[in-house]
């Protein structure tokens, strides 16, 4: 049997050039990385962020051998909450690629996610909140696992190389995580377009967030990991400023993921840098190996 994936990552993080603070946070290990939006003003934001990735980079359930025996510590949910919750678990069940421990652990980051959230509104006294997305990958019933979770509007996304006789050599970039925002639920509905939210004057209101005493819940995904695949996660500071095509370029012509990060970084600093900017590069990769995006499949 082959060695388990571990995370290989570069990561970059700047305030930009309008604010006088960063609000953002980060964290990456061998097995989880996750990026934090602090949203409160002056240092309360960036309190949030930081209690966020620190609850998860201490968690132990990064770190297990058997992050199944990680015990799960969160009261109940509300009815519409356990139904949505419910509701989840029911399609992770009828997909072929999700083994069936993966449902539990997915319950273990709910709960790690809820201990941010109860540290957050504890130093903050409901002051001040953030966003998060991360990913943990693991190893469940001898299958590699990305587990992608979100809150907010910061946001994961998968590169994709390019494939076949039609392919035009650039790669494509997959948006795995939904924004948890006003525009959003507009797009969705169909009120404004993709584009239109970009502009919208209410497009930094947030829906969910951890820390506020209000809506926290997350979104969370599995999906099968595989060696040489690279995510991309990062702060609205960043899909503010580029367009996923310009972010697609950059992750699939430099190999290293720390330069990948510091370009994508600089290249929004270049456009604007309005907000608070943070990049991390993730690739899977076995113990020893090189890392980087994988290359273009071969015309079938």
């Amino acid at each position: 049997m082959s060695a388990p994936l571990v995370i290989r990552a570069g990561a970059a993080t700047d305030r930009g050039l309008r604010r006088e603070t960063n609000e953002d946070a980060l964290v990456v290990t061998a097995s989880m990385c996750a990026v934090a939006d602090g949203m409160g003003g002056h240092e309360a934001g960036e309190i949030a962020a930081a209690l966020c990735v620190r609850t998860l980079g201490s968690s132990p359930l990064f770190t297990l051998a058997d992050p199944l025996g990680f015990p799960v510590e969160e009261p109940p949910p509300p009815l519409d909450v356990a139904r949505f919750r419910a509701t989840v678990e029911r399609e992770l069940r009828l997909d072929p690629d999700v083994p069936e421990g993966a449902i539990e652990a997915v319950r273990r980051v709910r709960s790690v996610l809820w201990q941010a959230d109860q540290h957050i509104q504890h130093a903050c006294a409901g002051r001040a909140g953030t966003t998060v997305t991360g990913v943990w990958l693991t190893r469940i019933e001898d299958r590699d696992l990305w587990i992608v979770f979100n809150t907010g509007d910061s946001r994961t996304y998968r590169l994709h190389p390019p494939e076949g006789p039609a392919a035009d050599g650039t790669p494509e970039l997959e948006q795995l995580t939904v924004d948890h925002s006003e525009v959003q639920y507009l797009v969705s509905i169909g009120q404004i377009t993709a584009a239109q939210a970009l502009v919208h004057p209410r497009r930094n209101v947030i829906t969910r967030a951890l820390g506020t005493g209000q809506v926290w819940e997350p979104d969370v995904r599995v999906l099968p990991a595989r060696p040489g695949e690279r995510l991309l996660l990062c702060s609205d500071g960043l899909t503010n400023e580029l367009s996923p095509a310009h972010m697609a370029r950059v992750l699939g012509r430099t190999a290293h993921p720390k330069e990948a990060a510091d370009v994508l970084l600089e290249a929004a600093l270049r456009t604007g840098g309005r907000d608070n900017v943070t990049v991390i590069v993730a690739d899977a990769a076995r113990a020893g190996e090189a890392t980087g995006p994988l290359p273009a499949q071969p015309p079938a």
